[in-house]
């Protein structure tokens, strides 16, 4: 009796621990079978949506420039408080350098008086139109209108103070203070030196990048830099069935720069309608300045449309390291509001919108979240 009871123990004891070896066996397999495949159009996507090579070895130091240069020029006046009419703000009282260049203490909202936000300057040297209603169409013009509006700073103003305050250091910069030009070409090339500056602040490379780098450009298929739940996140933002996310979040920057109505609001002041009569009735459009041949994003612009009502830029999706609030009025604040809007969008339908309701289980908008956030995670490669 006694051995037929050790010898059941020992079986019991043996079949248990078959049992858990064929279980781990099985989600090993299970799991590498479930490894998320691409179609070929996903992989072109994805590839599309790289970084340039160059900023996977290269973090750009903001004071690493000449002294005496136009960038490091842009880069004083940036800072500089007294280039406003009350002296109390700079361009880096919005955009934060240490905080991604975001706006993290509302300061575009305590200056204009509404619900705005102003975004991070990552990249946005890239894009055709600027603002949220993309009322300017070059950088330096949008610098110029952020003086002007926000600042409350008169031309005359701004080039009396940096001729005055600037041109024993920048010289050769500032040549034009004692030149012939007007006025008005004089403000120009300040905004052209706060630009070149900010042309400058780039974006910086991802995991996700790595991954993508990694795994369809180096070709190693063992990449970790994105997890499962990330890569089955990214399967979800590619797929035009479940969510449509790719067909305004495309290209490097994760936007494809068009204006479209989500929802968020038709303010007859600050959508992309009026931001095309702000722009044909500014002194700074491309069309005065450049050759018609420079201009084509305005040559080609719809001026009118029911989908240009309460439309708005569509966003980039990097950057969002740090914003405490999102969309253009900040309305959000964090990603699961966001896609809560686009999952139920009750309390808009009676106006026009560009999008229809997406459908997620509880599990995809975890992993939808988590690719996004991917996006925005730096990623420093093993010895740099």
């Amino acid at each position: 009796m006694m051995l037929y009871q050790i010898t059941r123990s020992l079986f019991s004891g043996i079949f248990i621990v078959l049992i858990i070896m064929l279980l781990i066996l099985y989600s090993y397999i299970n799991n590498k079978n479930n490894t998320p495949k691409f179609t070929s159009l996903e992989i072109d996507l994805i590839k599309e949506s790289l970084l340039d090579e160059r900023l996977r070895n290269y973090q750009f130091n903001i004071n690493n420039i000449p002294s005496d240069s136009k960038e490091n020029l842009g880069f004083l006046l940036f800072n500089d408080n007294k280039l406003s009419n009350k002296g109390n703000i700079s361009c880096a009282s919005c955009h934060v350098p240490e905080s991604n260049f975001h706006d993290i203490n509302n300061i575009s909202h305590e200056v204009l008086k509404r619900n705005i936000k102003a975004p991070s300057l990552r990249g946005v040297h890239e894009q055709p139109w600027f603002f949220w209603d993309g009322r300017t169409d070059s950088l330096w013009a949008q610098i110029l209108d952020a003086l002007k509006i926000d600042h409350k700073l008169t031309p005359e103003l701004a080039v009396h103070y940096v001729c005055d305050n600037y041109m024993n250091d920048f010289k050769q910069t500032l040549t034009f203070c004692n030149s012939a030009m007007t006025t008005k070409e004089k403000f120009t090339q300040i905004g052209k030196a706060i630009a070149s500056y900010v042309a400058k602040i780039d974006h910086t490379w991802t995991r996700y990048d790595e991954f993508i780098y990694t795994t369809f450009i180096k070709k190693e298929p063992t990449s970790t830099a994105l997890s499962y739940n990330e890569i089955e996140g990214l399967k979800l933002f590619l797929s035009r069935e479940k969510t449509g996310c790719v067909d305004c979040h495309s290209g490097k920057r994760f936007t494809n720069n068009s204006f479209f109505a989500i929802g968020t609001g038709n303010d007859a002041n600050f959508d992309r309608l009026t931001g095309i009569q702000k722009y044909q009735a500014s002194e700074f459009k491309c069309a005065d300045w450049d050759t018609s041949s420079n201009c084509m994003n305005s040559k080609y612009m719809r001026t009118s449309g029911p989908d240009l009502k309460g439309a708005y830029k569509v966003p980039s999706l990097r950057n969002l390291n740090n914003a405490p609030r999102l969309m253009h009025d900040g309305r959000f604040n964090n990603l699961e509001q966001v896609l809560n809007h686009y999952m139920y969008p009750t309390g808009y339908m009676n106006d026009y919108v560009d999008v229809t309701p997406v459908r997620l289980m509880p599990h995809e908008r975890k992993q939808l979240i988590q690719f996004i956030h991917s996006l925005n995670d730096p990623f420093i490669p093993t010895g740099k």
